[in-house]
């Protein structure tokens, strides 16, 4: 192999884990930056880091999981940054000023799967993205762990606290919403 080409990955490797994680990367970053746009531009961000530094993937991991922790740590990094700050103060306020709502959007307020995204979203980052990783991305709490970088005890502790804080959560939003409430094995659980 020639000293530059260990430098790129081929563009047809790039391609395939592109279109293999493309759609979970986005919504993994979208479950911490709750935004749409945002969120393709920070896959964007990890897929190109991915094609810089994919000599360094040693392969302690699985690639799936090398490719989240490079997402997470982006939208952590997104979330700290003072830019964004302020981003999302004149978001709340232009939302808060708009009272008129489309029917797709009160079609979509009454799916079962928006009142759990809702309840979700209402939790600790700390434990929504346990809740997110283990449930929605099938990862083990070994693979967790590491890419939070915390230990295997932090991730089972987590995703405990955060199972009772959603179901909290969701039993309220239910009973506000006069719906029935799903068995708790549906919950979470």
């Amino acid at each position: 192999m020639g000293e530059q080409e260990k430098y790129f990955v081929d563009e047809t490797e790039l391609r395939n884990v592109m279109t293999q994680y493309g759609t979970s990367l986005l919504k993994l970053v979208y479950s911490y930056v709750k935004n749409w746009a945002t969120a393709e531009d920070i896959v964007q961000e990890t897929f190109i880091t991915y094609s810089q530094k994919f000599y360094q993937f040693k392969g302690n991991s699985s690639l799936k999981t090398w490719l989240y922790k490079i997402a997470i740590n982006k939208s952590k990094d997104y979330l700290k940054s003072p830019k964004n700050k302020w981003k999302y103060l004149n978001l709340t306020k232009l939302k808060l000023s708009s009272h008129l709502k489309n029917p797709d959007e009160e079609l979509e307020k009454n799916t079962e799967s928006y009142v759990v995204a809702k309840c979700l979203y209402k939790i600790d980052i700390k434990y929504r993205e346990v809740l997110n990783l283990y449930y929605y991305e099938d990862l083990a709490i070994k693979e967790i762990a590491y890419l939070l970088s915390i230990g295997e005890s932090n991730v089972k502790t987590r995703l405990n606290r955060g199972r009772k804080k959603f179901k909290s959560h969701y039993v309220k939003e239910v009973e506000e919403n006069g719906r029935k409430i799903k068995e708790a094995k549906d919950i979470l659980e």
